[in-house]
């Protein structure tokens, strides 16, 4: 069925509304000749609601000739990004890939769910809109003549917004698969990733790498849809060289939650605690009363949690940093980092990272060779990689710091992600 049928299809139905909605006012307002009910009123408004959608649709319909699968000129689309919040503190890929689209003039609208409850500052204009639900969604998508969505995470944007409101439009669309919205196991059995990637006008699931595309293979994803690309980092390299500093000052900066793995770094510190290392955690989340209290707990003098960064601020503690330590683990309900954004900006800083095996990152990071991986979920594995580490010569640490800059730099930028995600929209 072309857009202009589903067009036509959709006026009809709003048109047997406007119908229904009129016949009963009239009736009601026969029988209530000498004064208007409240329900006569409330009838009045569905009437004018039903009309004004006809009258959008319509106008739609008037400018369309055919459908818009075929995608020949992004730059001569509109653009909608479907985003449960936006702009949101943990998500500054997001922000970095609105960023590039305007400065290189596409026309693009962010529509979102939610309004965020940690924005961060813009330093460039767009146009953003809230929306309520996908039947209000489907009306602004029509009324801003949209042509095509973006949307990152499969579960809950994707699946109850981007996809239904496409199909019904006919409008291409792609989604980002990352992290909680495929492995959290409860989103794994709710997201339809199967069926999305189904939809004709499902362009491509983008997602970080091999071990999210073999996850999505797997249920059932087309292989030919999956394209791997890594988050929008934005980042400049920073001169390096042979520092004469010992490891001291090791930091951790992310959320705290489960799959951080803050609570194996607490524990490894602990068994640290008489050597001369001082640990601080950098960040925001449900956890951090329960992580302040396993410190207290274990009486743990040498790490401390010194709370929330602006994004701005990250790369400042990254450079005064003697290492990063990332201990990522699988929590409980599934989840796990698809790559943290963090390693790529330490990798950028030239400071060293300590992490662990899991998701996409052993697909990065190499054991001694552009940083230090170790087995999630082992506070003394930790704790004794750290200890070697710190005995590792400066000559050869600028090295490793050096070859990770060097890998970063291919690997991960806004430039690759956006050229990636035009070249195949427009494929």
């Amino acid at each position: 069925m072309s857009l202009k049928e589903r067009i036509l299809n959709l006026i009809l139905s709003k048109s047997n509304s406007y119908k229904f909605y009129k016949e009963n006012y009239e009736l009601l307002l026969n029988k209530n000749k000498e004064l208007k009910t409240h329900e006569i009123s409330n009838l009045e408004n569905k009437i004018n609601r039903q009309q004004d959608y006809i009258n959008i649709i319509q106008g739609r319909l008037d400018n369309i000739s055919n459908d818009l699968i075929k995608i020949s000129d992004l730059k001569n689309k509109k653009i909608a990004y479907v985003l449960y919040s936006f702009p949101v503190h943990s998500e500054t890929f997001v922000v970095n890939e609105i960023k590039w689209l305007k400065e290189h003039n596409y026309d693009v609208t962010v529509f979102k769910w939610q309004d965020s409850d940690k924005p961060v500052n813009l330093d460039f204009q767009v146009k953003t809109i809230k929306f309520d639900d996908e039947s209000q969604l489907e009306k602004l998508l029509v009324e801003n003549e949209i042509d095509f969505i973006h949307t990152h995470f499969v579960y809950p944007m994707c699946t109850n917004f981007t996809y239904v409101v496409a199909e019904k439009l006919k409008i291409p669309f792609t989604v980002f698969a990352h992290a909680v919205d495929i492995f959290a196991r409860v989103n794994d059995k709710r997201n339809k990733v199967k069926e999305i990637s189904e939809s004709k006008f499902c362009k491509a699931v983008f997602t970080l790498s091999e071990f999210h595309k073999n996850y999505l293979i797997e249920r059932g994803v087309d292989e030919r849809k999956i394209i791997i690309t890594k988050q929008a980092t934005g980042y400049e390299l920073e001169n390096i060289k042979i520092s004469d500093n010992k490891i001291k000052n090791i930091v951790s900066v992310s959320r705290f939650v489960e799959k951080k793995g803050l609570d194996v770094l607490i524990n490894a510190a602990k068994i640290l605690e008489n050597e001369n290392y001082e640990f601080s955690i950098y960040g925001f989340g449900d956890l951090k009363d329960d992580l302040q209290n396993q410190i207290d707990e274990l009486n743990c003098n040498n790490i401390s949690i010194k709370g929330e960064l602006p994004p701005n601020e990250v790369k400042n503690i990254l450079k005064e940093a003697d290492l990063l330590v990332s201990p990522c683990k699988i929590a409980e309900n599934g989840d796990m980092d698809g790559f943290p954004t963090v390693i790529f900006e330490a990798m950028a800083v030239g400071l060293p990272i300590l992490t662990t095996k899991v998701s996409a990152i052993p697909e990065i990071i190499k054991d001694g060779e552009n940083g230090f991986i170790t087995e999630p979920e082992n506070p003394e594995l930790f704790a004794k990689k750290i200890n070697e580490i710190s005995k590792i010569s400066n000559e050869e640490l600028f090295e490793i710091r050096k070859k990770a800059q060097d890998d970063v730099k291919n690997i991960s930028s806004v430039e690759n992600t956006m050229t990636t995600f035009v070249n195949v929209v427009e494929s």
